[in-house]
């Protein structure tokens, strides 16, 4: 029975309470959520209701006839669209990244030689080329796959040297260094002969190297003027500058190999052979005239450059060192070769304006030798400037052939200057002469 009582109570609490009658004429709205929590509400509240808060007003529900305004959501296929946008993001990046680094490779490839085929070809460069200027036509050969890439490369270098003319044989397994150095550096077992004739400088012997294709002027140049060659009788005139091996050169044939590599040799040969020409006779001869090497050189080159005929050149000697030996009365040397050699030239007339140029080799102004040869002389010449003739002369002026007028005095000067102006005339008007008789002749083979 007391069982049977317990489940009767326990059924009794299931069964809600019937609302009374009041409560059915005003129902109780149910609580929002959180109104358990919330303080009961006062008189006073009641009284002096809070006005809404404009994200209440936003809240509130519409009044009726109005459009109820929807709440947005996030659309699922905004969050879509974003997903794929990240994902077309890293494709993108991670495509172009695939291809930068394609290139690079490619590029090193080209430039190292990796992996690059191994066939021989045979180009051919002409006149006047440098290494910028053979990308393209590298490029096209196929020894190298960007020419760009390798004009970027030797700028980068700072060593664009001229190329020789002539054809090489190119592979391309090579890696741009070594295509450098194979055009750059070509050594040849192709042999050729040059002469120099006595009496040029190095501007023209120079030419006569490049004229015959020997090497490029690049490379000529950096020896001529950078190389210091160790021969004993150059050590005096070091630092290594330009023009600094002028009268060393000595002028003879020579049979060289061609190539840029070769270049040191060949200079190297030609000062060997001054060693061997300036011979005891020569050294004697300086010793006893108290003159250095440098001295007997740069004598030697005015001379050269002053006679024409072989038996002159002792005399001519004499002039100049009578003069050297009088300062007092004759300071300057006034030698028209050594003028027009601070002038660049190697011969023509000189006007007033050349004769007043403040050139350390105008002897008109400059008194003594000048600072050093104005040419390579032979062996007659560096002979005659360690033994000069014994005479009284200190002027001479130069004939229509070639040989000279020598005078001890200004005034005998003065009267050879009009005898060499006469046969000067006469030689020019015999010249025009001829010229118009062969302009005038009728050709071989004509008439009527």
């Amino acid at each position: 029975m007391e069982n049977m009582d317990n489940n009767i109570n326990q059924e009794t609490r299931r069964i809600p309470t019937p609302p009374s009658l009041e409560d059915a004429g005003n129902p109780v709205p149910p609580a929002p959520e959180g109104a358990e929590n919330a303080a009961p509400l006062t008189a006073d509240d009641a009284a002096n209701p809070v006005p809404p808060t404009p994200e209440d007003a936003g809240d509130a529900a519409p009044a009726d006839g109005e459009h109820k305004p929807k709440r947005h959501r996030r659309s699922r296929r905004i969050k879509n669209s974003g997903c794929a946008g990240t994902v077309v993001y890293v494709i993108a990046v991670l495509g172009i990244s695939i291809i930068l680094s394609l290139t690079a490779i490619f590029i090193a490839n080209d430039v190292f030689a990796f992996v690059k085929d191994n066939a021989v070809k045979e180009i051919t460069v002409t006149e006047n080329t440098d290494l910028i200027s053979m990308a393209d036509q590298l490029d096209r050969e196929g020894i190298i796959s960007y020419g760009t890439i390798f004009k970027f490369y030797v700028r980068l270098k700072g060593d664009n040297q001229g190329v020789l003319a002539g054809s090489y044989e190119l592979n391309p397994n090579m890696d741009y260094g070594q295509i450098i150095d194979s055009l750059v550096n070509m050594s040849s077992t192709e042999t050729t002969t040059i002469t120099i004739p006595e009496g040029y400088n190095i501007a023209q012997i120079k030419q006569v190297l490049l004229d015959e294709h020997v090497c490029t002027e690049d490379a000529l140049d950096e020896e001529l003027n950078t190389y210091a060659f160790k021969h004993d009788f150059l050590q005096s005139e070091l630092p290594a500058e330009q023009g600094w091996l002028e009268g060393y050169l000595f002028p003879d044939t020579y049979e060289i190999y061609k190539g840029n590599s070769t270049v040191r040799n060949t200079i190297n040969t030609m000062l060997n052979n001054f060693d061997d020409k300036y011979d005891e006779e020569i050294q004697a001869g300086a010793e006893a005239l108290g003159r250095s090497m440098h001295d007997i050189v740069t004598i030697a080159s005015l001379i050269e450059r002053e006679a024409q005929a072989d038996s002159e050149r002792a005399t001519i000697a004499g002039v100049i060192y009578n003069r050297l030996n009088n300062p007092g009365e004759f300071p300057y040397l006034q030698v028209d070769a050594s003028v027009l050699y601070g002038l660049g030239r190697t011969g023509g007339t000189l006007s007033e304006q050349d004769l007043q140029s403040d050139s350390p080799y105008n002897l008109y102004n400059h008194e003594g030798l000048p600072p050093g040869p104005i040419c390579n002389p032979g062996y007659a010449s560096l002979y005659a400037a360690a033994h000069p003739e014994e005479h009284n002369y200190y002027y001479y002026v130069a004939m229509p052939d070639g040989t000279h007028l020598f005078a001890n005095s200004y005034d005998e000067h003065q009267a050879n200057i009009a005898t060499s102006d006469a046969a000067q005339a006469q030689a020019a008007a015999e010249a025009a002469a001829a010229e118009n008789a062969a302009d005038a002749a009728p050709a071989e083979g004509g008439g009527e």
